[in-house]
Parts: structure tokens; sequence; C-alpha cells
């Protein structure tokens, strides 16, 4: 299973040239699942109702709810993996092994760990920290 990290989503969905890149290397892969965490989908959501509540004008919050719909539409083409009791129990695991990286992260990597899950990622700083998980970059060329 690959599991796709908030960043490479937000590359496939603004339909950008790494966006691309990454949409060029899914194709090939076969017979193996792609997913997304339920974690980076609260990300987006919440990114989402941050620039809701903070249009002004009504063309602002047309323009925003129109993100926020097309948001529901990118969810329903795409699984959405769980924060099990079993991510949960990895998470606490990680939180005192890994103090220093960001808790939204360590979800994401209990996640995919709980998976036995590669994680596509552009965010080698943190989460190569954690020696178990797979990682690996699809935006670049």
């Amino acid at each position: 299973m690959y599991i796709l990290d908030t960043d490479h989503l937000s590359l496939i969905q603004r339909n950008g040239e790494e966006g691309k890149r990454v949409l060029t290397r899914l194709a090939t892969v076969e017979k193996t699942e792609v997913a997304v965490t339920v974690i980076t989908y609260e990300e987006q959501v919440r990114g989402r109702l941050s620039v809701l509540s903070r249009a002004k004008t009504l063309d602002e919050q047309v323009l925003a709810y129109q993100w926020l719909q097309q948001l529901v539409k990118d969810y329903r083409s795409i699984v959405t993996v769980a924060f099990s009791h079993a991510s949960a129990n990895e998470y606490q695991r990680l939180r005192k092994v890994y103090p220093r990286i960001g808790k939204m992260d360590l979800k994401i990597a209990a996640i995919s760990l709980t998976n036995n899950a590669i994680l596509l990622t552009r965010n080698s700083s943190d989460f190569k920290q954690i020696v178990e998980l797979q990682t690996s970059d699809w935006s670049g060329t």
C-alpha cells in the first residue's frame, strides 16, 4: 500500500507539474492500493474551513465553498485509512521516541506503519527520522 501524505495529495489536487509526476508514477504501480489517511482529510478540511472563515466578500465565500465542495468530491474517489486503535498505540509510542516531530505527522506515520505502507511525501526532514518508516518522494524528476 502507498499512502499519500498531505503534501503529495495537495500537489495532485493543484494539477501542477509535480502533481502530474506523482500521478504518472502511480499509474505504473500495479495491484497496489493507494490511499490517504483520515489525518490528511482533517488537515485539508481545517485548511478549507480556515479560508472560509477569513472570506470577507461574497466572491471570496463562493470560491471558498467551491474549494470545500471540490474536497468532498476528491475524497469520494480515494481510499481513506482510519486512525485505528493500533494506529493510536503506535502514535503514543512514536510521540515518546520522536517528541520533536509534529503530532499530525506522527499520526500519519503511525497509520502508515500499522498498515505496512510506504508513505509518499516531500517532508523528508521529519519522516526520515522515523527509522522504521518507509518513505519516498515522487514529486521530483
